[in-house]
């Protein structure tokens, strides 16, 4: 059983909806307290001059500590500081709070702003910590080792990490290189899925084919040399992908070919396909049903990601 009796009523009620919802809660009590303790404070923070604060805290377990190497932050002791002091120095972005037992609070300022999915999901996989957060558009949040968990205004939802997603999607495209694999899944999950950006990838498992007749390439961007298995290359990947509605086309190696092109559909492939669902799910599936060698990973405005193979869904990666 967990320990209540430091728990205020407001924490024993976001309990409650937590286990309601479904979601794993730290077996550790003092990691527990501070979990509902930062969680009620990121739901609901206190209001400066009409403005909601952004925040954010990071939560240790009892054998770890916020080590990242190479000079990427500073921890400074906050001493006997106050709870509700500790939390005005935490912009959630290049500075948190942290939390650790037997410790009092510290700040850890980071070298660079850490304030999006993709980078708190990141950390948390290098440190283990239990990482809380209300952004800049009021959403609070927390990252764990299995996903995100955050409120949506009614219920608490998780969206397991790209990596569990992993396995199955390997074994639904064996041909394709697990890090490809791995880098478009991340792409889709932690940087275009919470922009609720919405966005077709096509990946070519086989060797470069020279026809384009398939396609329709009027519309179609220039591709400098980017990789989907290179991290660093996401964010230029997801500011054009977020100024185009058509489909990216990746080579078997990961590398970005073609970017903003129309994908073109055979009568059988119209007539064979099934129709409910929307155009860019339906092209992807027809292309794929058309192309063997091919695979769709399809993420939509509203969360989910889709991948397609023969012209149907082999794998969904969406909300728990």
């Amino acid at each position: 059983m967990h320990h209540t009796e430091r728990l205020t009523r407001a924490q024993l009620r976001l309990r409650e909806e937590l286990d309601d919802d479904g979601v794993v809660l730290p077996d550790d009590p003092h990691l527990l307290s501070h979990l509902l303790e930062e969680l009620d404070h990121a739901r609901r923070p206190p209001v400066f001059e009409q403005r909601s604060p952004v925040y954010g805290s990071f939560l240790m377990p009892s054998d770890v500590d916020l080590e990242l190497g190479d000079g990427l932050v500073d921890l400074v002791e906050l001493g006997d500081q106050s709870a509700e002091a500790c939390r005005t120095f935490a912009d959630g972005r290049s500075t948190y709070v942290v939390h650790a037992p037997g410790r009092s609070p510290r700040i850890a300022c980071f070298d660079r702003s850490y304030q999006y999915e993709a980078d708190l999901v990141q950390v948390q996989q290098r440190t283990g910590a239990w990482i809380v957060q209300r952004t800049v558009f009021g959403v609070a949040r927390f990252f764990t080792d299995r996903g995100v968990t955050e409120w949506d205004g009614r219920n608490w939802r998780l969206r397991l990490a790209a990596r569990h997603h992993v396995f199955s999607v390997s074994s639904a495209i064996p041909e394709a290189p697990r890090p490809v694999i791995e880098g478009l899944l991340e792409l889709a999950i932690h940087w275009l899925s919470p922009a609720h950006i919405g966005a077709t990838l096509v990946l070519d498992i086989a060797p470069h084919r020279d026809d384009l007749g398939h396609l329709d390439v009027e519309a179609a961007l220039a591709a400098p040399d980017l990789h989907v298995d290179r991290r660093h290359h996401y964010p230029a990947l997801f500011a054009v992908l977020r100024q185009t509605d058509l489909a990216t086309m990746i080579g078997p190696d990961g590398r970005v070919e073609r970017l903003g092109v129309g994908l073109r559909s055979s009568t059988e492939a119209e007539q064979l396909v099934p129709q409910d669902r929307g155009m860019r799910h339906r092209s992807a599936a027809r292309y794929t049903f058309d192309h063997a060698h091919t695979a769709a990973f399809v993420v939509s405005e509203d969360g989910p990601v889709t991948v397609f193979r023969g012209g149907r869904p082999v794998a969904i990666c969406e909300t728990c």
